[in-house]
């Protein structure tokens, strides 16, 4: 069964297609490719999904039920988080807070609650933060919780940022080329934990990126976008093998 289902969907801007009918499944628990050059219409797919842009045409199903017209935050309460291209940390908060912001969608406590500090507010609050430093554990950063996002190194940080994607408790995760500025052993951590975070969170990943060794080696599916038009799908071997594919990535006299 398909969590995520895209169908014919377009977006302009003006005259310009950033995305034009692009179609694609991710089934529940999957681990999907989303490829392509640079402005090939990737993160404009991304950002359609989360409800930061609104489809000119075309559908987005999640869990069988149409989020076309929901605003950012319904679409993340009803399961679906990502990290960005650009890491977008609050760096002027501690490691511990950034995450415990990704719990603001799943409070019960009211205004009221927080404002007289009353004591279902405290309860939860330190609920909350246990499970926020569990998932710092998990991620390896407990012992940075009281440090600022913006002193961690790059690669921590980006670790920072998935971390905080998954406190929001997401069925679909969408990370938007978490490999970008990594090196070579970053981005070998980086696909351990890819596949890592699947199976301890039961959680499934929709995944931008450019390093070509990590989308071969973690997905299961890729669908190909080029001009915002879908190229290619299929597994990675046959991605791999499709002239298609190699002229829009290395040019014409290269393949």
């Amino acid at each position: 069964m398909s969590l995520l289902k895209v169908d014919n969907l377009s977006r302009y801007f003006g005259g310009l297609a950033a995305v034009s009918k692009v179609s694609f499944e991710v089934p529940q628990g999957g681990l999907h490719g989303l490829i392509g050059p640079n402005g090939a219409g990737k993160t404009t797919v991304f950002n359609l999904i989360t409800g930061i842009y609104q489809p000119s045409s075309g559908d987005i199903r999640f869990d069988g039920k149409s989020i076309v017209g929901l605003e950012p935050y319904r679409v993340t309460a009803l399961g679906i988080a990502r990290t960005f291209q650009n890491i977008r940390l609050f760096g002027g908060l501690t490691v511990l807070d950034n995450v415990r912001t990704a719990y603001n969608c799943r409070v019960q406590y009211n205004l009221a609650d927080a404002v007289l500090r009353t004591r279902r507010f405290q309860a939860e609050e330190r609920q909350l933060t246990e499970q926020a430093r569990e998932f710092l554990s998990v991620f390896g950063l407990l012992d940075r919780q009281y440090e600022l996002a913006r002193s961690l190194p790059y690669g921590e940080q980006r670790r920072l940022e998935i971390a905080r994607a998954l406190a929001s408790q997401p069925r679909l995760l969408l990370l938007d080329e978490p490999a970008a500025g990594m090196n070579p052993a970053e981005v070998r951590q980086l696909m351990s934990l890819i596949e890592f975070i699947r199976t301890r969170f039961s959680v499934t990943i929709l995944l931008i990126e450019h390093q070509m060794g990590l989308v071969m080696g973690v997905c299961e599916h890729i669908t190909v976008v080029d001009f915002g038009q879908v190229l290619a799908r299929g597994t990675p071997k046959e991605i791999q093998d499709n002239p298609a594919v190699i002229e829009a990535y290395l040019g014409k006299s290269v393949a």
